[in-house]
């Protein structure tokens, strides 16, 4: 079974609700844990605690919602949709407590003094941009996700992705030459 595919695990999880299908979801688990807990840390600018919450979050979305995965597309590409709808939809409730966002980000400074002043000055550049721009940005560089794969993940054309990913990088150097 851990040789298995993503989509062949989904479906046998979808299709077996005893201690198969448990199985094959605890392998998906063992495999995503670590690349969505870094996705969501930097998508909430480093913020360790909320990562692990929604990483939880992501599996439990998982287990209710596994029926509607269509095992002939991809396991990835789906779970990342998931992940960045979370997100979305997470900056989008936010806006209310985009204070209290801005004050830990300034603590997260504090504690990350000690790094040369380029990462943090990169980090900072990050933090300020707009989350759509930062989660490509996080896609592309940090999970070093293909055009292909965040197109999918996206559903646009891969041209699409191209041009926003040229603007991304375009407002990213813009913000790094302000700080």
């Amino acid at each position: 079974m851990n040789s298995s595919t993503d989509e062949k695990l989904m479906h046998l999880y979808q299709t077996n609700k005893g201690d198969e299908g448990t199985k094959a979801l605890v392998i998906l688990y063992k495999r995503y844990l670590r690349k969505m807990l870094v996705f969501f840390y930097f998508s909430f600018n480093n913020n360790y605690p909320k990562a692990q919450d929604f990483v939880q979050d992501l599996f439990m979305k998982i287990i209710e919602q596994g029926q509607t995965f269509n095992t002939s597309q991809s396991f990835n590409s789906w779970i990342y949709r998931i992940a960045t709808n979370m997100c979305k939809n997470e900056y989008r409730n936010s806006s209310i407590r985009n204070g209290h966002l801005q004050n830990i980000f300034k603590e997260q400074c504090e504690i990350v003094e000690e790094q040369s002043s380029y990462n943090l000055m990169i980090k900072e550049a990050i933090s300020k941009m707009e989350q759509e721009q930062r989660a490509l940005i996080v896609l592309r560089f940090k999970m070093q996700m293909s055009i292909k794969e965040i197109a999918v993940i996206y559903e646009v054309p891969e041209g699409t992705i191209k041009s926003r990913l040229f603007n991304a990088t375009k407002s990213l150097t813009f913000i790094y030459n302000q700080i």
